[in-house]
Protein backbone atom coordinates (compact mmCIF):
# COMPACT_ATOMS: atom_id res chain seq x y z
CA UNK A 1 0.00 0.00 0.00
CA UNK A 2 1.53 3.27 -1.09
CA UNK A 3 1.26 6.57 0.76
CA UNK A 4 -1.21 7.91 -1.80
CA UNK A 5 -3.56 5.01 -1.01
CA UNK A 6 -3.97 6.46 2.49
CA UNK A 7 -4.88 10.00 1.42
CA UNK A 8 -8.60 9.50 1.97
CA UNK A 9 -8.01 8.05 5.44
CA UNK A 10 -5.66 10.77 6.71
CA UNK A 11 -7.60 13.66 5.18
CA UNK A 12 -10.53 12.71 7.37
CA UNK A 13 -8.52 13.60 10.48
CA UNK A 14 -8.66 17.39 9.85
CA UNK A 15 -4.91 17.72 9.29
CA UNK A 16 -2.88 20.12 7.19
CA UNK A 17 -1.38 18.71 4.01
CA UNK A 18 2.06 18.59 5.63
CA UNK A 19 0.79 16.82 8.75
CA UNK A 20 -1.19 14.34 6.69
CA UNK A 21 1.84 13.55 4.52
CA UNK A 22 4.04 12.99 7.58
CA UNK A 23 1.46 10.76 9.27
CA UNK A 24 1.03 8.76 6.07
CA UNK A 25 4.82 8.38 5.80
CA UNK A 26 5.01 7.04 9.36
CA UNK A 27 2.06 4.68 8.86
CA UNK A 28 3.62 3.34 5.65
CA UNK A 29 6.88 2.69 7.50
CA UNK A 30 4.95 1.01 10.31
CA UNK A 31 3.21 -1.33 7.86
CA UNK A 32 6.56 -2.30 6.34
CA UNK A 33 8.22 -2.80 9.72
CA UNK A 34 5.40 -4.89 11.20
CA UNK A 35 5.15 -6.99 8.03
CA UNK A 36 8.89 -7.68 7.99
CA UNK A 37 9.74 -8.00 11.70
CA UNK A 38 6.43 -8.82 13.37
CA UNK A 39 4.37 -6.78 15.79
CA UNK A 40 6.59 -7.35 18.82
CA UNK A 41 9.77 -6.07 17.17
CA UNK A 42 8.20 -3.03 15.49
CA UNK A 43 9.66 -0.41 17.84
CA UNK A 44 9.67 3.34 17.30
CA UNK A 45 13.39 3.12 16.60
CA UNK A 46 12.88 0.54 13.84
CA UNK A 47 10.05 2.53 12.31
CA UNK A 48 12.04 5.79 12.41
CA UNK A 49 14.93 4.05 10.66
CA UNK A 50 12.68 2.73 7.91
CA UNK A 51 10.89 6.06 7.47
CA UNK A 52 14.17 7.97 7.28
CA UNK A 53 13.23 10.32 10.12
CA UNK A 54 15.64 12.04 12.47
CA UNK A 55 14.13 11.07 15.83
CA UNK A 56 11.46 8.94 17.51
CA UNK A 57 10.00 12.23 18.74
CA UNK A 58 8.60 12.68 15.23
CA UNK A 59 6.37 9.65 15.84
CA UNK A 60 5.45 10.71 19.40
CA UNK A 61 4.43 14.14 18.13
CA UNK A 62 1.94 12.72 15.65
CA UNK A 63 0.71 9.61 17.46
CA UNK A 64 1.64 9.84 21.13
CA UNK A 65 1.98 6.18 22.13
CA UNK A 66 2.79 2.96 20.30
CA UNK A 67 -0.81 1.82 20.71
CA UNK A 68 -2.00 5.08 19.11
CA UNK A 69 0.32 4.46 16.16
CA UNK A 70 -0.79 0.86 15.76
CA UNK A 71 -4.45 1.85 15.93
CA UNK A 72 -3.89 4.50 13.24
CA UNK A 73 -2.02 1.94 11.13
CA UNK A 74 -4.80 -0.58 11.59
CA UNK A 75 -7.34 2.05 10.56
CA UNK A 76 -5.41 2.93 7.40
CA UNK A 77 -5.07 -0.71 6.37
CA UNK A 78 -8.74 -1.45 7.08
CA UNK A 79 -9.79 1.59 5.05
CA UNK A 80 -7.73 0.45 2.06
CA UNK A 81 -8.93 -3.14 2.51
CA UNK A 82 -12.60 -2.08 2.63
CA UNK A 83 -12.34 -0.04 -0.54
CA UNK A 84 -10.44 -2.81 -2.36
CA UNK A 85 -12.88 -5.58 -1.42
CA UNK A 86 -16.01 -3.43 -1.94
CA UNK A 87 -14.92 -2.55 -5.48
CA UNK A 88 -14.64 -6.27 -6.28
CA UNK A 89 -17.80 -7.53 -4.57
CA UNK A 90 -21.02 -7.16 -6.62
CA UNK A 91 -23.75 -5.74 -4.39
CA UNK A 92 -26.55 -6.97 -6.66
CA UNK A 93 -25.37 -10.59 -6.71
CA UNK A 94 -26.90 -13.39 -4.70
CA UNK A 95 -25.66 -14.13 -1.21
CA UNK A 96 -23.60 -17.17 -2.29
CA UNK A 97 -22.00 -15.25 -5.16
CA UNK A 98 -21.15 -12.40 -2.80
CA UNK A 99 -19.41 -14.79 -0.40
CA UNK A 100 -17.35 -16.28 -3.22
CA UNK A 101 -16.46 -12.83 -4.52
CA UNK A 102 -15.44 -11.64 -1.07
CA UNK A 103 -13.11 -14.59 -0.48
CA UNK A 104 -11.52 -14.12 -3.90
CA UNK A 105 -11.23 -10.37 -3.31
CA UNK A 106 -9.45 -10.92 -0.01
CA UNK A 107 -6.95 -13.17 -1.74
CA UNK A 108 -6.53 -10.52 -4.44
CA UNK A 109 -5.85 -7.92 -1.72
CA UNK A 110 -3.02 -10.11 -0.48
CA UNK A 111 -1.58 -10.21 -3.99
CA UNK A 112 -1.88 -6.43 -4.47
CA UNK A 113 -0.87 -5.40 -0.92
CA UNK A 114 1.06 -8.27 0.69
CA UNK A 115 2.74 -6.11 3.35
CA UNK A 116 -0.57 -4.59 4.43
CA UNK A 117 -2.18 -8.02 4.66
CA UNK A 118 0.68 -9.35 6.79
CA UNK A 119 0.61 -6.25 9.00
CA UNK A 120 -3.14 -6.66 9.54
CA UNK A 121 -2.68 -10.25 10.70
CA UNK A 122 0.34 -9.37 12.87
CA UNK A 123 -1.35 -6.47 14.64
CA UNK A 124 -4.54 -8.43 15.22
CA UNK A 125 -2.68 -11.46 16.60
CA UNK A 126 0.27 -9.85 18.35
CA UNK A 127 -1.03 -6.73 20.05
CA UNK A 128 -1.55 -7.10 23.82
CA UNK A 129 -2.35 -4.73 26.67
CA UNK A 130 -0.49 -4.79 29.98
CA UNK A 131 -2.92 -7.39 31.35
CA UNK A 132 -2.46 -9.58 28.28
CA UNK A 133 -5.67 -8.68 26.46
CA UNK A 134 -5.95 -7.66 22.79
CA UNK A 135 -6.30 -3.82 22.68
CA UNK A 136 -7.90 -3.72 19.24
CA UNK A 137 -10.21 -6.70 19.70
CA UNK A 138 -13.50 -4.98 18.83
CA UNK A 139 -12.07 -3.50 15.62
CA UNK A 140 -10.25 -6.58 14.42
CA UNK A 141 -12.98 -9.04 15.37
CA UNK A 142 -15.64 -7.15 13.43
CA UNK A 143 -13.42 -6.87 10.36
CA UNK A 144 -12.05 -10.38 10.44
CA UNK A 145 -14.98 -12.47 11.71
CA UNK A 146 -18.03 -10.36 12.59
CA UNK A 147 -18.88 -9.27 9.06
CA UNK A 148 -18.58 -12.81 7.71
CA UNK A 149 -20.72 -14.16 10.52
CA UNK A 150 -23.48 -11.62 9.83
CA UNK A 151 -23.37 -12.42 6.12
CA UNK A 152 -23.65 -16.15 6.78
CA UNK A 153 -26.55 -15.66 9.20
CA UNK A 154 -28.41 -13.52 6.66
CA UNK A 155 -27.85 -16.17 4.01
CA UNK A 156 -29.28 -18.79 6.33
CA UNK A 157 -32.35 -16.66 6.97
CA UNK A 158 -32.81 -16.31 3.21
CA UNK A 159 -32.50 -20.06 2.72
CA UNK A 160 -29.37 -19.72 0.57
CA UNK A 161 -27.01 -21.31 3.08
CA UNK A 162 -27.49 -24.57 4.91
CA UNK A 163 -27.52 -25.36 8.61
CA UNK A 164 -24.22 -24.78 10.40
CA UNK A 165 -22.81 -22.69 13.21
CA UNK A 166 -22.21 -19.32 11.55
CA UNK A 167 -19.60 -18.31 14.12
CA UNK A 168 -17.57 -21.49 13.51
CA UNK A 169 -17.87 -21.16 9.73
CA UNK A 170 -16.83 -17.50 9.80
CA UNK A 171 -13.78 -18.37 11.89
CA UNK A 172 -12.91 -21.23 9.53
CA UNK A 173 -13.01 -18.88 6.54
CA UNK A 174 -10.93 -16.30 8.37
CA UNK A 175 -8.28 -18.79 9.46
CA UNK A 176 -8.10 -20.23 5.96
CA UNK A 177 -7.48 -16.76 4.52
CA UNK A 178 -4.92 -16.00 7.23
CA UNK A 179 -3.18 -19.20 6.22
CA UNK A 180 -2.74 -17.80 2.72
CA UNK A 181 -0.99 -14.76 4.22
CA UNK A 182 1.40 -16.96 6.20
CA UNK A 183 2.10 -19.36 3.35
CA UNK A 184 2.64 -16.64 0.75
CA UNK A 185 5.26 -15.03 3.01
CA UNK A 186 7.20 -18.30 2.91
CA UNK A 187 6.48 -19.13 -0.73
CA UNK A 188 6.80 -16.09 -3.02
CA UNK A 189 5.84 -18.23 -6.03
CA UNK A 190 2.47 -19.22 -4.55
CA UNK A 191 -0.40 -18.54 -6.97
CA UNK A 192 -2.55 -16.61 -4.51
CA UNK A 193 -5.31 -16.02 -7.06
CA UNK A 194 -5.72 -19.75 -7.68
CA UNK A 195 -5.56 -20.39 -3.94
CA UNK A 196 -8.31 -17.84 -3.37
CA UNK A 197 -10.53 -19.39 -6.04
CA UNK A 198 -10.01 -22.83 -4.51
CA UNK A 199 -10.99 -21.54 -1.07
CA UNK A 200 -14.03 -19.76 -2.53
CA UNK A 201 -15.18 -23.01 -4.14
CA UNK A 202 -14.52 -24.99 -0.97
CA UNK A 203 -16.60 -22.69 1.23
CA UNK A 204 -19.28 -22.37 -1.42
CA UNK A 205 -19.78 -26.12 -1.18
CA UNK A 206 -19.53 -26.08 2.63
CA UNK A 207 -22.19 -23.39 3.08
CA UNK A 208 -24.74 -24.09 0.36
CA UNK A 209 -28.21 -25.30 1.29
Amino acid sequence: MQVNDMDEFVRGAGLTATEAARRAQIIEATIDTVAELGYGRASFARIVERAGLSSTRMISYHFGTRDDLMMATLGAVIDAYDRFVTERTPVDAGRAAMLRAQIEAEAAFLTAHPRSARALVEIGAGARTEDGGPPFELVTRDLRVGRLERQLLQGQREGVFGEFDAAVMAMAIRQALDGVVVRSARDPDLDVGAYGRELAGLFDRATRA
